[in-house]
């Protein structure tokens, strides 16, 4: 209690509507990732597919997305990160209300595939614009901590009505089935849309308001932005590398886990919204959490603990001896992988030169996402084939494995960090006084 109110001691009225805005905008975003969680698995199985065509799909649309952000981030950082936010929640809104119109299999691969290109416009954005108007240290991680924790209690939304939607038995009355994956397929669409809109004007309410936090360069200083921006190529490389490793051990593990708990439980869709709806929850809490005690604690430490955590709770999950452990392991595994975003993205936006932003993350997107659809693909591959005889066997042996390298990504924003600490160091000793 009382952490929570020093956390909120010095917030004036302004930054509370800054804060605000910007963790509406990112509730938006966050809403149209928890429908899919639910809608779109179960949508492919529904029209006849199988778990690895919705492996592929997944895959084609990071593939996309990661050809998208190198540009997306150069829009967001030269033309407005509200004008990126908007193409982006256009381009997947579109993609979205054409994909229950369509029936030919390499359409519906192609349709979402190209979604992949709003959320690489959408998802730079947004979170270089918590950078821009965010001091470095405790106040970014704060800003990343409350705007994560708001997106992760709206996502508790999305899989409840989801699954609420898909289940004749909860919710009777709308036929065919089709229909009811249409009404949330729209629903996503909708929800891009609006974020796309809302994205534009919360930034302009943000110049007109806040005082941004980037500070333009001086002609004479041309000669030293060059060495930042070598310093800043290096270091989001550095990051990128947590990025391949952790991409891919999410890859091979995340877009299955529902189909994982559909085959090995045999759950009904209300059940398998309600567990998603439920795991979000006790994220949220999570996420405020890292938001504000990382600073305290120490950013690095405190994603070295919760990353060590993660392999042993997906080894307790797929295990599990009855259906409420697995669920509890479960939700232990998504709240310790991803409550440490606020930490890991305020690490590394203060590391970074703030006119550099949304091109470096782009670059660290990209390393994190061609190694998450390969190895989303890889595991599509092994299921078609029958290796070890189906996704819960399959899931068991694999999962587990897999996650041990989430542990090892932090090697790699700890050498960063070290070697900009020495750079800053013999910068200013050599420094004129």
């Amino acid at each position: 209690m009382e952490s929570a109110q020093n956390a909120f001691q010095g917030i004036n009225g302004e930054q509370i509507s800054k804060i605000g805005r910007l963790s509406l905008l990112s509730a938006l975003r966050r809403l149209v990732f928890s429908f899919r969680s639910i809608i779109l698995p179960l949508y492919i199985l529904t029209i006849g597919l199988d778990e690895a065509f919705y492996g592929l799909m997944v895959a084609a649309a990071g593939y996309v997305q990661a050809g998208a952000l190198l540009p997306a981030g150069t829009i967001s950082d030269k033309k407005g990160r509200g004008v990126a936010i908007l193409i982006g929640g256009s381009i997947s809104g579109t993609c979205l209300v054409l994909l229950p119109f369509t029936y030919d299999t390499l359409l519906i691969l192609a349709l979402y595939a190209l979604t992949g290109i709003g959320s690489g416009f959408t998802m730079t954005s947004i979170e270089s614009l918590i950078a821009d108007y965010s001091k470095r240290g405790d106040e970014m991680t704060r800003s990343y901590g409350y705007t994560r924790t708001v997106a992760t209690l709206a996502s508790v939304i999305g899989p409840f009505v989801a699954g609420f939607l898909l289940d004749p038995i909860a919710l009777p009355g709308i036929n065919p089935i089709m229909v009811r994956y249409a009404i949330g397929l729209f629903i996503m669409a909708g929800l891009n849309y609006v974020t796309g809109i809302a994205g534009l004007l919360t930034e302009r309410w943000l110049i007109k308001n806040i005082p941004e936090q980037i500070v333009d360069v001086p002609q004479e200083e041309t000669e030293e932005l060059e060495t930042d921006t070598k310093q800043d190529l290096e270091t989001a490389l550095l990051f990128g590398i947590s990025r391949i490793l952790m991409g891919f051990s999410s890859g091979m593990v995340i877009p299955y886990l529902i189909l994982w708990i559909k085959a090995a439980a045999e759950t009904d869709p209300v059940v398998l919204g309600s567990i998603e709806a439920i795991s979000n929850l006790t994220l949220a809490s999570g996420t405020l959490f890292v938001g504000l005690s990382s600073e305290r604690v120490g950013k690095i430490r405190m994603l070295s603990i919760l990353y060590l955590g993660v392999p042993l709770f997906m080894f307790g999950m797929v295990y599990a001896p009855v259906f409420i452990l697995m669920v509890v392991f479960y939700i232990g595994r998504n709240m310790l992988a991803n409550m440490a975003q606020p930490a890991s993205n305020s690490l590394f936006m203060g590391e970074i030169g703030a006119q550099r932003r949304g091109r470096s993350f782009a670059l660290t997107r990209i390393m994190w996402t061609f190694p998450r659809q390969t190895g989303t693909l890889l595991t599509a591959a092994l299921l078609a084939g029958g290796f070890l005889g189906g996704i819960v066997p399959f899931g068991m042996l694999v999962f587990p494995i897999a996650m041990t390298l989430y542990p090892i990504c932090v090697i790699p924003m700890y050498i960063a960090v070290k070697r900009n600490r020495k750079k800053q160091e013999r910068a200013e000793a050599t420094r004129p006084q």
